[in-house]
């Protein structure tokens, strides 16, 4: 049985109505029970969850296997405030303290600052400051962050030396390879995992179906698939090997919405053989951000 060590799994989508392209909102508890056992079984390696994705660590903890190997990560609480204080700091153990139970773990593989924007607000040092203590407290093997961009990265950088980063990365956004940003993560040790590489389900629709605000990207969406196509793969097929072909990332995060789905990234998550993927298209920014789409959009 082919094993998975460099995919994980997202789960957003357990507790959150999330993806463009989602059309059947959230999965049924039984079949969230489905996917994590699933994962379990075929050596899944990360479990990506956070306390804002609805009771998503809840159905983690109720879900996965006993005796499982799989590596979960969560993050931090979301920070309205425009300045940071000691309240802050507890409220950052606190909040990872409810999660540990929920998840029903002593630990976590990692503690990701979610909003990282959170660091350039007046007062950060008490967040990094909790982060150094959920270190010491053994609550968390690795600190890191999530980030969007690489002004993102910089200001992490700026504040702490972060031990793993996750990052938008898939076929239309390859901004972050492409600033060497990646490679340079890996020369100082840092675990790099991507995420987005569906680009929350845009590149797996059919091209005529795509809302009116994506018009821009229909010529480009139809020509990688039609390439895919001819190499004999999916939509989530050609995906997934074009993440899967770079050599500088650690992990690749997938979403899904039910066992079929999951199944067929499974059986496609290693293909054999190279996939060629150049000349490939150049994409406006605010297409590769869905915190920047209008909520039409969906």
């Amino acid at each position: 049985m082919k094993k998975l060590p460099h995919l994980g799994l997202g789960t957003v989508q357990f507790g959150l109505e999330y993806g463009v392209s989602n059309r059947q909102g959230r999965p049924a508890e039984r079949e969230v029970a489905a996917i994590l056992g699933r994962a379990a079984e075929r050596g899944v390696s990360y479990i990506d969850t956070a306390p804002t994705y609805g009771d998503a660590e809840i159905l983690i903890g109720r879900h996965l296997p006993r005796g499982h190997k799989i590596r979960v990560l969560t993050k931090t609480p979301a920070l309205p405030d425009a300045t940071i204080d000691a309240r802050y700091e507890q409220r950052v153990l606190d909040t990872l303290a409810a999660s540990l139970d929920r998840l029903k773990v002593d630990a976590v593989h990692a503690l990701l600052v979610h909003q990282s924007g959170d660091l350039g607000k007046p007062g950060w040092q008490w967040l990094v400051g909790a982060l150094n203590e959920v270190k010491a407290r053994g609550w968390a093997a690795h600190v890191g962050a999530s980030v969007y961009d690489v002004d993102q990265l910089e200001l992490v950088e700026s504040r702490f030396a972060p031990e793993l980063v996750q990052l938008p990365f898939n076929v239309f956004d390859r901004r972050l390879s492409e600033s060497g940003v990646l490679a340079r993560l890996k020369a100082a040790g840092a675990e790099v995992h991507a995420r987005s590489v569906f680009l929350q389900g845009l590149l797996l629709m059919d091209p005529a179906n795509l809302p009116n605000f994506f018009g821009p990207l229909r010529e480009n969406i139809a020509s990688l698939q039609g390439r895919w196509a001819k190499q004999g793969l999916s939509p989530a097929a050609g995906c997934l090997a074009f993440v899967f072909q770079q050599a500088e990332l650690d992990a690749v995060v997938v979403g899904v919405n039910s066992l079929s789905e999951f199944d067929e990234i499974i059986a496609t998550a290693t293909p054999d053989g190279h996939v060629e993927f150049d000349p490939l298209p150049s994409v406006d920014a605010l297409y590769l951000n869905p915190s920047r789409w209008p909520a039409f959009a969906y």
